[in-house]
């Protein structure tokens, strides 16, 4: 059994946490600890629940009586906490982290499992009143610079960073966003890039297919934001040229809107924004045409995020598959309802009273 002094020793360790920082959350001297991991004296009992959270880890695992695993517990948090996660539950996953790390304080993991839906709670107008009224922002601000001030494991160091890129240039912390950025990894050095060379045979293609989706995706959501950020030296059709594009790489390896799966919400939102251009610009046969394809590809998603895991039939991605259980969203409503409240926006005022118009707002609902 090793003893309670190596095992503080090997948390510590591990956390890169001095016995000075140890000895001040306890409010005892940091000679008091250096005799614990010395072996020449052991902590008080009463102290036992106050080292147990500040590592994050059972009195048990401390008392070297369990191997240090997830709890049962916390595999039963996990799994609601992604079944939330899928059905777009933000709410009730910060009620859950909250209750979690009541129990485990200084678990990283769940520190960012808090932060995650406290930032993606910005959907809808109400949405996000209800996060500023709470202050949801600062709170994720305040855990994940927590996180990079005690945390070492960099898979949580990086969604941390992840998370304070985006807070701190909405705050005007811009400086602040850019060196974290800055610090990170170049694309080239990405996991997904390095795997592509490292492995060997099926996992090597499957491997490669996947890096490819997510680049896809990636450039798409580029093009998507370019035809916003340029939208004052771009005429309406070079913006409409810009979505189509978008939309050309999905449809370039994935070949059919059907075969899309999870690319479908993508291919919807798409629609829609091509739909409110082409109404902008008085074609509103080409706005109908658009709208028609949005419903498509809404549905289409929302069918298969209700199914089983599918694989794509692409060549270019049929080693890759769509599990629904392992996607999340921001908000409780299908991909239909995102598209029935899009249709609600002024600029489809000149079609709205058409049949085809209707007869899709009947559809939808």
């Amino acid at each position: 059994m090793l003893k309670i002094g190596d095992k503080i020793k090997s948390l510590r360790k591990a956390q890169d946490i001095t016995q000075e920082k140890l000895a001040a959350y306890l409010n005892i001297s940091y000679q008091a600890v250096s005799k614990w991991e010395n072996g020449t004296a052991l902590p008080d009992i009463t102290l036992i629940p106050q080292i147990s959270n500040f590592f994050g880890v059972s009195a048990d695992e401390l008392l070297g009586m369990k191997e240090p695993e997830e709890t049962e517990e916390l595999k039963e948090y996990e799994k609601i906490y992604s079944e939330n996660n899928r059905l777009g539950k933000v709410l009730d996953n910060i009620v859950l982290s909250r209750e979690v790390l009541s129990k485990y304080p200084r678990n990283y993991q769940w520190m960012l499992n808090l932060s995650y839906p406290l930032t993606q709670y910005c959907d809808t107008d109400e949405h996000r009143k209800y996060s500023s009224e709470h202050g949801f922002r600062d709170e994720a601000i305040n855990i994940c610079e927590r996180i990079l001030e005690d945390c070492t494991d960099d898979s949580i160091r990086h969604g941390a960073i992840q998370i304070l890129c985006y807070c701190y240039a909405d705050i005007g912390k811009k400086d602040m966003a850019l060196k974290l950025a800055n610090e990170m990894p170049d694309i080239y050095l990405s996991r997904e890039n390095l795997l592509t060379d490292i492995y060997e045979g099926e996992e090597q293609i499957k491997q490669c297919q996947s890096t490819l989706l997510t680049m896809v995706d990636i450039c798409s959501n580029i093009i998507w934001m370019l035809a916003s950020l340029m939208g004052k030296e771009l005429t309406a059709m070079q913006k409409i040229e810009f979505i189509e594009t978008s939309n050309n790489l999905y449809r370039l390896i994935l070949k059919d809107d059907e075969n899309s799966l999870f690319y479908n919400c993508r291919l919807s939102r798409n629609y829609c924004k091509l739909a409110e251009l082409w109404c902008e610009s008085g074609n509103t046969k080409k706005a109908m045409e658009n709208l028609l394809l949005a419903e498509k590809a809404a549905e289409s998603y929302d069918m298969c995020f209700d199914s089983a895991e599918q694989a794509f039939k692409s060549l270019l991605a049929n080693r890759c598959t769509f599990n629904p259980k392992a996607v999340g969203k921001n908000w409780e409503g299908t991909e239909s309802d995102m598209l029935i409240k899009t249709m609600k926006n002024k600029v489809f005022d000149s079609i709205r009273d058409t049949d085809e118009f209707k007869q899709l707002s009947i559809r939808l609902r």
